[in-house]
């Protein structure tokens, strides 16, 4: 195991325009070979891991060294849907001002609002203006109305096939809303309107799958379609082989990355730990699973990580969906966590300063030294005691480091997106306490 000092990559000084050459080249170096690179999300809504997920995807991006490939596509966790007028507004279309806009409402899960993933978007599309010839495209991999609302993924394949008299009314039924409001009103649906609804979107899906006009993009929107009437009666007990099934979003978040890769080339995914891990998770296969199934060593997974920092808590007040109290705490080093071996080592790491940033090479063997970091014993020892990694404010086993990852970057300290607590508090601490109030919104 080696470990590299990130001076340039220091939580508080990250400047993705001008990360220093020797630390590019220590990430690209991880990247070289990869088909398929997952840059890693230890939190969501986290302003530093954001701005490190920047910073890497810039060094990859503009790697032309020897031997390198061009980067093609970025894969968001975020809706595949929504994610079309994204992709056009990065390629170019509309202009600069609707930066904000654009990514408040073409990114799902809020994931949108956050001014650190706001720059990142800003400048893909002012390299994709300078360099045409080496166009990054930027798509979604996830379902549909933050996995509660299968409006917008609809909206998509009723734009793509023959009209059918029935169009108009399919898509105001399937426009549930919002996140919470949507995940309140199917939970509210009597059985015989789920029923219905159900029934109709997988009308829908078929009659995607029948014409000869649809196209990818109209097949893949049917696809997230099938995959959110999957996770609306999914049995988290059901077993495959004595395994824990995985779950429809899982898989078809893997085959979005591998349709993008098809599609465009060469890839970086942009996700949670818990989706780009390789090793299952508590038994049950992630994205990172299949991908790796699919690629071997063409999948890359470079996980992120911090010590101290912001720490989101629900506490659930009632069995309606996002019914509950959200706290804002700080969370530390775990005792059996990689965040906490790491930072027991800190201080002697290179030249005996305490560094904010390190990058831990997790490959085994012979792996090549080209991350430019440097064997550390000690660190591997306790890597090798580390049983899981920080996630919120508990554990996510891990059982074998270097099987689940090739390399993780760690950050110190890290601070919270401005206004993304107060929004989550918002929605979900508040939340439609009512079918009333439901109604009322609409």
């Amino acid at each position: 195991m080696r470990v590299r000092a990130l001076r340039s990559l220091a939580a508080a000084a990250i400047d993705p325009s001008s990360i220093a050459v020797g630390d590019a080249e220590a990430v690209r170096a991880l990247g070289r070979g990869g088909r398929v690179i997952a840059v890693g999300e230890a939190a969501h809504s986290v302003t530093d891991v954001q701005t490190l997920q920047d910073a890497i995807v810039r060094a990859l991006v503009t790697d032309d060294g020897p031997g390198s490939q061009a980067i093609a596509a970025i894969a968001l966790e975020s809706g595949f849907a929504e994610s079309l007028e994204l992709d056009a507004w990065i390629g170019g279309a509309g202009a600069d001002a609707d930066l904000g806009a654009i990514a408040q409402r073409c990114m799902t899960y809020n994931f949108g609002a956050s001014p650190s993933v706001q720059r990142m978007l800003g400048w893909l599309r002012e390299w994709n203006r300078a360099n045409p010839d080496r166009r990054v495209h930027v798509v979604g991999t996830d379902l549909p109305g933050s996995s509660t609302s299968p409006g917008p993924a609809v909206e998509v394949c009723l734009d793509r096939i023959r009209p059918h008299a029935t169009d108009a009314d399919l898509r105001i039924r399937a426009d549930l809303g919002a996140r919470t409001e949507a995940a309140v009103r199917t939970w509210r649906m009597t059985d015989s309107e789920r029923a219905a609804l159900v029934r109709d979107i997988d009308g829908l899906i078929r009659r995607v799958e029948r014409d000869p006009g649809a196209d990818a993009v109209a097949h893949r929107s049917a696809a997230s379609l099938r995959a959110y009437l999957a996770e609306l009666d999914f049995d988290v007990l059901r077993t495959v082989d004595d395994a824990p099934e995985i779950y429809p979003r899982e898989r078809f978040m893997a085959e979005t990355v591998l349709w993008i890769a098809a599609q465009y080339g060469r890839t970086i995914v942009l996700a949670h730990n818990s989706h780009v891990r390789r090793t299952a998770f508590l038994g049950r296969p992630t994205m990172g699973t299949l991908l790796d199934g699919e690629l071997a060593e063409g999948y890359r997974v470079i996980a992120t990580s911090y010590a101290y920092g912001p720490l989101v808590r629900f506490v659930p007040r009632s069995a309606r969906p996002f019914d509950c109290d959200v706290h804002l705490d700080q969370r530390g080093p775990v005792p059996g966590s990689i965040e906490a071996a790491i930072e027991a080592l800190r201080p002697g790491f290179d030249d005996g300063a305490a560094h904010d940033a390190v990058l831990l090479d997790l490959r085994e063997g012979d792996a090549p030294a080209d991350s430019g970091a440097q064997p550390d014993a000690a660190l591997a020892q306790a890597v090798a005691g580390s049983v899981g990694i920080l996630a919120g404010g508990d554990l996510d086993p891990v059982d074998d480091f270097p099987a689940t990852f090739d390399a993780l970057v760690h950050l110190h300290e890290a601070r919270r997106v401005p206004g993304a607590f107060e929004r989550l508090r918002a929605e979900f601490g508040m939340g439609v306490p009512d079918a009333e109030a439901v109604e009322a919104v609409r």
